[in-house]
């Protein structure tokens, strides 16, 4: 915690003026700025550093865990696009061999029952994506928080 040095206040009075007593001191003492000059910037400079290094590894965190979900939501993606037309291709050679219309029913109710197992997987997967980016993000969050003071004037 950063600490005033004790010279600074030894030219001011043991007891401040009220409205009433007199009127307040118009200047600083004559030690004021070379009192404070040595101890306030270089711990000023230290901690508003600290605190701005701890804020960037924070948000740099943060946004590592977005992008990396992201990333997984579009490797996801790619992934159910490949299985789409191959799944599309497959339907299109089992139609070359359709030769009567109860094969076509039976081919578009097996296609249909596949597509909808092939959606419910990807809602899945999403859903999973999602609840670790959550987790990850929220982890990180109280992480962070953690860090930050209680009481702003600490």
């Amino acid at each position: 915690m950063f600490m005033l040095p004790p010279q600074l206040f030894s030219e001011w009075p043991a007891a401040l003026p009220t409205a009433m007593s007199g009127a307040f001191p118009t200047s600083f003492p004559a030690s004021f700025p070379s009192a404070f000059a040595p101890a306030f910037p270089s711990d000023l400079v230290n901690v508003t550093r600290d605190f701005a290094e701890s804020q960037l590894a924070g948000c740099n965190a943060l946004v590592q865990a977005a992008f990396e979900s992201g990333a997984s939501l579009v490797a996801l993606n790619v992934h159910a696009t490949r299985d789409g037309i191959a799944a599309a291709n497959a339907a299109s050679n089992g139609l070359l061999f359709v030769r009567e219309p109860r094969d076509l029913v039976c081919l578009t109710a097996s296609q249909s029952q596949q597509a909808l197992e092939r959606a419910q997987r990807y809602g899945r997967q999403v859903a999973g994506v999602a609840n670790a980016a959550q987790h990850r993000i929220g982890e990180l969050s109280r992480d962070f928080a953690g860090g930050l003071p209680r009481n702003p004037i600490e």
